[in-house]
């Protein structure tokens, strides 16, 4: 038989309202809260979220969006975020946009339509196609956006600063010596992407090194696992050259595994050879053959950030937008070494 709420309240001694309290963390004393924690236990108490978010006017569901699930960076970002929202009763619906505008405007539809509370999208584009939409969004719903552009001040945002993560890339390739430097970016215009490019370009002339175009490669679909051996071939193209670069940077840890099982085809010692430098610190870092020096995205502290950020919107009666800029590390290991 379904334990109903009264039974929770009957057998714990109190009243229906404060068993209602405890449920939706509401102030009562802590000996009444340990009681009805207990017997919630006790008789396995499962509230009914429908009925709840009927009389709250709240629906418990939050709406994610991510470029494509495929990747690492991602997935640890939907598992920290997951878990965080459920401990506050929110279960996550997850959709992957496959980095499509077209896609991400219909799935965006698709979750204002079946009621969600909020939406989590995770990295938009470098032109804010969709910004606007996002901020007017926000007014009927919280909008949380992760990796967005920070130049957007009508929105809630959390990211990683890219461009002090791409300029200790740079700085500690330069400090080992190197002055020829492949660069590796995803295809798509994400803002991301950009802005490591922009910084790649720009310390390059800070230092007075000639930009070689050629050493620029661009990889489409970059969260798919085929995109390693895309990048392989491409990659074995710039590392074939008598005037090879002696490092890589790859925008992601997928890309970055490209570039190796290109140096490794070729014959080249990672990293006497050649150096290679990957981006989100995922496990794909730690596994990798050898270990991987990477800039360390946080992957798991945005989903939590994040959750965090939503909750607080759900439980404010204000909209203002909020923004939170976390500070990436460069964390090194075996794949990069001085010439």
């Amino acid at each position: 038989m379904k334990v109903k709420l009264e039974d929770v309240a009957k057998k714990a001694g109190v009243s229906i309202a404060t068993v209602s309290r405890v449920l939706n963390n509401h102030p009562v004393s802590a000996k009444a809260r340990k009681i009805v924690e207990e017997t919630i236990a006790d008789l396995d108490y499962r509230p009914n979220l429908t009925a709840r978010g009927l009389i709250k006017g709240q629906s418990y569901r939050i709406g994610v969006i991510v470029s494509n699930m495929e990747n690492p960076y991602y997935s640890s970002i939907m598992s920290s975020m997951e878990f965080r929202l459920r401990d506050d009763g929110y279960l996550c619906n997850f959709a992957s946009s496959s980095s499509r505008g077209h896609e991400e405007t219909d799935i965006i539809r698709r979750f204002l339509d079946s009621g969600v509370d909020g939406l989590i999208i995770v990295d938009v584009g470098t032109k804010g196609e969709h910004s606007g939409l996002y901020a007017d969004i926000n007014k009927q719903i919280p909008v949380v956006l992760i990796n967005g552009n920070p130049d957007r001040l009508d929105s809630n945002l959390i990211m990683v600063d890219q461009e002090k993560g791409m300029e200790q890339v740079m700085n500690y390739l330069f400090s080992l010596n190197h002055k020829k430097i492949g660069f590796i970016r995803g295809g798509k215009n994400g803002f991301a992407f950009v802005c490591k490019e922009q910084v790649y370009r720009k310390k390059l002339k800070d230092y007075g090194i000639e930009i070689d175009e050629a050493l620029i490669v661009n990889i489409d679909d970059s969260d798919h696992f085929d995109c390693i051996d895309f990048t392989a071939e491409k990659v074995k193209k710039i590392l074939d050259r008598e005037d090879r670069p002696t490092a890589v940077f790859a925008s992601n840890e997928l890309m970055a595994l490209g570039a190796v099982k290109a140096a490794k085809e070729l014959g080249l010692d990672i990293p006497r050879d050649i150096s290679v430098v990957a981006h989100d610190n995922t496990v794909f870092s730690e596994i990798s053959h050898p270990k991987m020096t990477t800039v360390d995205m946080t992957p798991s502290r945005l989903g939590v950030e994040a959750s965090e950020m939503m909750i607080q919107l759900l439980n404010s009666k204000t909209r203002t937008p909020r923004r939170l800029i976390l500070y990436p590390e460069l964390v090194i290991r075996e794949s990069t070494g001085p010439i």
